[in-house]
């Protein structure tokens, strides 16, 4: 026997019309998400041939857009201000990264050099 779980992924990935009727009918649950499963596939079904007009000047656009050299387009990205500040905020987090970095080798080489020599490692 399939518990409701089992039904309602069948309902979802194979349709409403696969599920075996003797729950539906006994299953109040089951039903209803086989009506809802049901009513979306009508929509969808509905909706297949129905196509969006294309805003005026749209075509154009995209035309003049891909025809554009390589160099114009990396232009107008980097006049973009967003570009800026974000180079900016990079260029603050690395300078972070290298500034805490050196501290840690300066700290790790006045630890070395403070370290007392031992016997065993001098021979």
């Amino acid at each position: 026997m399939n518990q409701c779980p089992d039904i309602e992924r069948i309902i979802w990935t194979d349709g409403p019309d696969a599920v075996p009727s003797d729950h539906i009918d006994d299953c109040p649950s089951c039903r209803a998400e086989s009506r809802r499963a049901a009513d979306l596939q009508a929509a969808l079904s509905g909706m297949r041939n129905r196509f969006a007009t294309a805003p005026v000047g749209l075509e154009s656009k995209i035309i003049a857009a891909v025809n554009r050299r390589p160099m114009d387009r990396a232009r107008v990205v980097v006049a973009h201000p967003k570009f800026w500040r974000g180079a900016a905020v990079g260029a603050g987090a690395a300078a972070a990264v290298a500034t805490a970095a050196i501290g840690v080798m300066r700290a790790r080489r006045r630890i070395a050099a403070d370290a007392p020599v031992v016997a065993s490692e001098v021979a």
